[in-house]
């Protein structure tokens, strides 16, 4: 007996489900529990490794895509800069790109009419998708994944960063919450306004089910109606408790306070989205002050900074032609030595 665990929906409408959010936030788990339930990830796909087992379920093409998106604008993946939602803006706004996504979708939508597409990086592009959904009649939809970001930054040291001394340690984990930070906020602006659900990764772990109940009510995704919901499922294999390996809390990490309650701030108004369907004006709002906030944070570090930076790209001593006067005034010394020696007057001819 089948049971009606998720909502019908009509299906003559194709439909994209972008999968964003941090790095480490469950994202794969979440792009292959939808697979299993019967949406499309475009081939070929990454293959799966060390760092994820189980899988990415990512198209390659988008992984591609994306690199070349982030060396256009010069950012990473999870950057802490504020100025790189500007950047990445500029580029994803450049025709030639929007017309090269278009055409994949347009090719993708030929292999199946209901996709799911995961790279947490896609976060800083969103609006380049929304754009090309658009020009093939898409509905576009996003699933949001959160983590904690003491455990986000613990999970990256140890799959990116294992050789990270613990006298970095420090600054390490102040630049992956700050990215963390970043990138969240930066992600919530850009898909508000849509189709959106947001998703703790350990609600996922916890209950699959119930979770995406909720994600296919709240983004209207038809259930295939041959599945029985009452029966084991593959999803149960796939996923389970031990794919948390990190349990961390803010008392297992070291990073500056201001920091420190700002990143919990932000994790609790996104946690707001998670439980009111993805929309709340107060939290919303709450976040846009919270953005204002951590610009202000950074702008400060980076005054404090300033000596530093610029002594590590070679820009502090000497103010500038100095160094040419000093060698205009050696030669000239050297001219004249010269004309010494020889009876000429310097520069003669």
């Amino acid at each position: 007996m089948t049971t009606a665990l998720f909502p019908s929906a009509p299906r003559d409408r194709s439909r994209l489900v972008l999968v964003v959010g941090s790095g480490r936030s469950g994202t794969s788990s979440m792009s292959g529990t939808l697979k299993y339930l019967g949406l499309h990830v475009p081939q070929p796909e990454v293959q799966a490794n060390k760092t994820n087992p189980r899988g990415f379920f990512e198209p390659e093409w988008v992984i591609d895509f994306t690199n070349d998106l982030l060396t256009a604008c010069g950012i990473n993946s999870s950057d802490a800069r504020p100025t790189a939602v500007a950047l990445a803006a500029g580029v994803a706004r450049l025709e030639q790109h929007r017309e090269q996504l278009r055409t994949w979708l347009g090719e993708a939508l030929q292999q199946a009419d209901r996709l799911v597409v995961k790279d947490p990086r896609t976060s800083w592009f969103q609006d380049i998708w929304i754009d090309a959904a658009h020009h093939h009649d898409v509905v576009p939809s996003f699933v949001t994944m959160l983590r904690h970001p003491a455990e986000v930054s613990s999970s990256r040291q140890t799959h990116y960063k294992s050789k990270e001394a613990p006298q970095e340690r420090r600054a390490g984990t102040t630049l992956r919450v700050a990215g963390w930070v970043n990138l969240n906020l930066a992600t919530e602006l850009a898909n508000r306004g849509e189709r959106r659900v947001f998703v703790r990764y350990t609600d996922l772990l916890a209950d699959w089910r119930a979770t995406m109940c909720q994600v296919h009510e709240r983004l209207d995704l038809a259930s295939p109606p041959e599945l029985d919901w009452s029966a084991p499922h593959e999803v149960d294999e796939f996923l389970d408790a031990g794919l948390r390996r990190h349990h961390i809390g803010w008392d297992d990490v070291d990073l500056p306070d201001g920091l420190r309650d700002l990143a919990e701030q932000v994790w609790r108004q996104l946690g707001v989205l998670v439980t009111s369907g993805g929309s709340d004006a107060a939290a919303e709002m709450a976040l846009d002050e919270l953005r204002d906030d951590y610009a202000a944070m950074y702008a400060d570090a980076e005054a404090m900074a300033r000596d530093a930076a610029q002594a590590a790209a070679g820009r502090a001593g000497p103010r500038k032609g100095t160094r040419s006067a000093k060698r205009r005034r050696a030669a000239k010394a050297a001219a004249y030595a010269g004309a010494a020696t020889t009876g000429e007057a310097p520069g003669g001819g």
